[in-house]
């Protein structure tokens, strides 16, 4: 099927439609055309026929006045256009036979002006009915030929050279006034054709769109999911690591043991970054604004960074007084190290400046530094994944490229804009504009003591379906002098603890995924149960989905992502035991 083909009909019913649209606007014309008409002829026809004429044309008008009101309130389906694009065309040579009879019935051609009075309205009417008529070809030829043929004729067989003209200049009008209403209609035709193909157009853009945007989401869904896969192996080899720390004794094993930690610490961040990109692109982040102090919270960050600055040689500044801002603090953070972290490693500079501007209704929060600066035709492009500056080569140990990706998007997440300035040699500033909350009063939480991390002594309950990973949690967890009650699964465990008369466990460390569609929670209420006692325990995932933390929120337990360092597991675990 061509092109022509297949809008043939549609075209056809647009056309219909168009001819309905315009007609209302042709019959007020007609109107006071009759008008004209009875008070010309008034005192120079028999009145009774006039009557009887302006009557016809009456009725004929109202009849058309009810087709176009039943159209408009009908909205016929596609396959009755054609029908009713034919009864206006009827009706319309109708209206045109009744405006023809004047040329028979009152002409008068000894009076000239009578000739011209009839000639002009007759000529008028048929070039004022070209465009709207025009829309559907019958209906125009129609008209035209029934009201200008008879008076063509009668003008011809006069004998008048005059008259003869006249009827000749008729006819030519006739004959051009066809040709161009075709010409009207196979460009409306074209028209209603392109605004079709447009549409299809957009269609069919809309739906490419759609497609490329569900890809997308799968993709980063698909990361998303397999996260837990990916982070098991590295996770049971930081705890092997860490175990593996406690045997070294020689100066080139505690080398070793450092690089492979540095390798292992890099995988991480790569896992990391590729895991938010991911979460970010498939919406599975959840925003929790809360009232945020900007100085303890940029202070914490120059404190994270301090001696990392000072190691490259960089003074690191902070200046930011008490103001409290509406913003997800966790993700404000991360958006703020990212950026601390790219000033340090990449920007060349010898001072970093992390700045708060507190306004009547928002707080500018900067990071500037005074290092090489980025291009302006680069500055949009640093915001894409694994773009980075002066690094073709790829090189791993200049970063990865998607910090500041992520930097972007969790500022369009939170509705904090973001803005850059920089010019090569004259360093980069990057700043946010966050809403500024009034009236929020200071709450001093007071810190626990830090716990002595020693847990030797303590019964700890693991669950992990993982034979590699239970391994490496057993290894670690005898190091540091704890019992372990070990199972691979949440049936295991029920029946273990229905088998022998255990202590009450001090911790629960579970897996989140477990075999038989199980998760850790029921590990951990299974353990509950068994002890009718809220247990402290910890679970361990590799899953980012926000519906993991709720769980774990829920049942009062603490969430790790995995991979779990070492000391941190410890320091957690000391935390708990000690409470």
């Amino acid at each position: 099927m061509n092109i022509l083909e297949r809008y043939d009909t549609p075209i056809r019913r647009e056309q219909v439609r168009a001819l309905y649209q315009q007609s209302p606007f042709l019959f007020f014309g007609i109107v006071f055309v009759m008008v004209v008409v009875v008070a010309f002829f008034w005192e120079r026809a028999e009145r009774d026929v006039l009557l009887i004429w302006l009557t016809a044309n009456a009725v004929l008008t109202l009849a058309r006045v009810v087709l176009v009101k039943s159209f408009q309130r009908l909205q016929p389906e596609a396959n009755k256009m054609q029908r009713w694009g034919l009864a206006f065309a009827l009706s319309s040579t109708v209206s045109g036979m009744l405006w023809g009879s004047i040329a028979i019935l009152f002409l008068q051609t000894g009076e000239i002006e009578t000739v011209l009075l009839v000639a002009i309205v007759l000529t008028g009417m048929a070039a004022g009915s070209l465009v709207p008529l025009s829309a559907f070809i019958p209906a125009y030829y129609g008209f035209t030929l029934c009201a200008l043929s008879p008076l063509a004729y009668v003008l011809l067989i006069n004998e008048s050279d005059v008259l003869v003209f006249i009827g000749t200049l008729v006819l030519a009008f006739i004959v051009v006034n066809l040709g161009y209403s075709f010409v009207v209609n196979r460009n409306l035709a074209e028209s209603i054709r392109l605004r079709f193909e447009n549409l299809d157009l957009l269609d069919n853009l809309k739906q490419q769109k759609e497609l490329a945007e569900k890809a997308n989401t799968d993709k980063s869904r698909f990361l998303a999911a397999t996260s837990h896969d990916l982070r098991q192996p590295l996770h049971a080899m930081d705890l092997y690591l860490g175990a593996l720390a406690n045997m070294v004794n020689t100066d080139d094993q505690k080398q070793l043991l450092d690089k492979s930690r540095q390798a292992s610490t890099a995988l991480n961040s790569l896992l990391t970054a590729l895991m938010d990109v991911s979460r970010l692109d498939a919406g599975d982040v959840v925003v929790e604004r809360k009232p945020s102090n900007i100085k303890k919270l940029l202070g914490s960050l120059a404190d994270e960074f301090r001696e990392q600055a000072q190691q490259l040689g960089i003074e690191l500044q902070v200046d930011a007084p008490s103001a409290y801002v509406d913003t997800d603090p966790l993700m404000f953070s991360r958006m703020l190290r990212n950026l601390l972290n790219n000033a340090c490693s990449h920007s060349g500079a010898s001072r970093i400046v992390l700045r708060a501007q507190v306004l009547e209704h928002d707080v500018r929060v900067s990071i500037c530094d005074d290092g090489a600066g980025i291009p302006l035709d680069q500055q949009q492009q640093v915001f894409s994944e694994f773009y980075q500056l002066n690094n073709p080569e790829r090189d791993r140990e200049k970063g990865l490229g998607l910090g500041l990706a992520i930097v972007k998007r969790l500022a369009d997440l939170l509705q904090h804009e973001l803005k850059l300035e920089s010019a090569p040699g004259e360093g980069c500033c990057f700043s946010f504009s966050l809403p500024r909350m009034h009236g929020v009063q200071e709450v001093e939480a007071s810190e626990a003591d830090i716990p002595d991390d020693d847990i030797s002594g303590s019964f700890i309950v693991l669950v992990d379906d993982e034979v590699g990973v239970r391994d490496a949690m057993r290894t670690l967890l005898r190091q540091w002098g704890c019992e372990l009650l070990l199972t691979d699964s949440v049936q295991a465990l029920r029946e273990e603890l229905l088998a022998l008369d255990y202590p009450r466990p001090d911790v629960i460390i579970a897996d989140y995924r477990l075999r038989d569609n199980t998760t850790g929670i029921d590990a951990i209420q299974v353990v509950h149960d068994r002890f009718d006692s809220a247990i402290p325990a910890v679970i361990i995932s590799g899953d980012t989905d926000r519906s993991v933390q709720k769980q774990t929120e829920k049942l009062g337990c603490l969430l790790l992502h995995k991979p779990v360092q070492p000391a941190a597991l410890r320091e957690v675990l000391a935390r708990l035991i000690c409470k």
